[in-house]
């Protein structure tokens, strides 16, 4: 037998075999496009759950993003800092968490701008991203928000843990998680606690990653949550 014909059937057999794996294992994650997902706490900081949903992250190694509340940042300024320390993202909750739809501009702009400038002085970061207290807006919220510096974002999936228990949090959040899903959870209610460890447990033998929205959002996921669109 010729070399030529020798290096044919070599590679015949290399397919064959390569077939026999495809058929025989699960071989799906070679062609896997990375799944991601991001969690999202609003209303704290809050002296009550902070700390524990700091220590429930940090044992699962991943982060998430902190919509926080100008009058609780500025009576509990060492937990913002500390958010801040253990690399997860900071964002605006306006300062009041009041229905900006029933403010004036003037006053949309009071509840943004004091936030921002308290946790610039804080933790010395700019804020780009807020969101509307009971997810309340209109074009003129938008609007405002946008000469601000900031752009509206909202979530994908909430699983309403204000007053609903863990097991239907849970259960909520893992029927609808997606690639790209945004998820809205507060930072206080004990349900919350209870239910994220085996939120985070589950998505992760999904095969999903956790990142901040920011990142989420460079990477092109997640987008339809954010407004203005461009």
């Amino acid at each position: 037998m010729s070399l030529k014909n020798i290096s044919w059937v070599y590679s015949l057999r290399k397919i064959v075999l390569f077939a026999l794996i495809f058929l025989i294992y699960d071989t799906s994650f070679l062609f896997s496009k990375e799944k991601l997902i991001s969690l999202t706490f609003h209303d704290g900081p809050n002296p009550n759950s902070t700390p524990q949903l700091l220590k429930i992250l940090d044992d699962a190694n991943i982060k998430a993003t902190f919509f926080v509340v100008g009058k609780m940042v500025k009576k509990y300024p060492e937990l913002l800092k500390e958010i801040h320390a253990r690399g997860h993202e900071i964002a605006n909750h306006t300062y009041n968490h009041r229905n900006l739809t029933m403010l004036s501009t003037s006053d949309i702009m009071s509840e943004l701008l004091r936030t921002k400038i308290l946790i610039k002085e804080i933790v010395g970061l700019n804020t780009h991203l807020f969101t509307p207290p009971g997810g309340r807006f209109d074009s003129r919220v938008i609007e405002t928000a946008r000469i601000c510096g900031f752009r509206m974002a909202l979530w994908s999936v909430f699983p309403e843990d204000h007053r609903n228990p863990s097991p239907v949090i849970y259960e909520k959040v893992i029927t609808n998680a997606r690639d790209g899903s945004v998820v809205l959870l507060h930072n206080g209610p004990q349900d919350t606690l209870i239910a994220l460890p085996k939120i985070i447990e589950k998505l992760k033998a999904r095969a999903y990653k956790f990142d901040t929205l920011s990142s989420l959002l460079s990477k092109g996921k997640g987008k339809h949550i954010v407004y203005p669109r461009n």
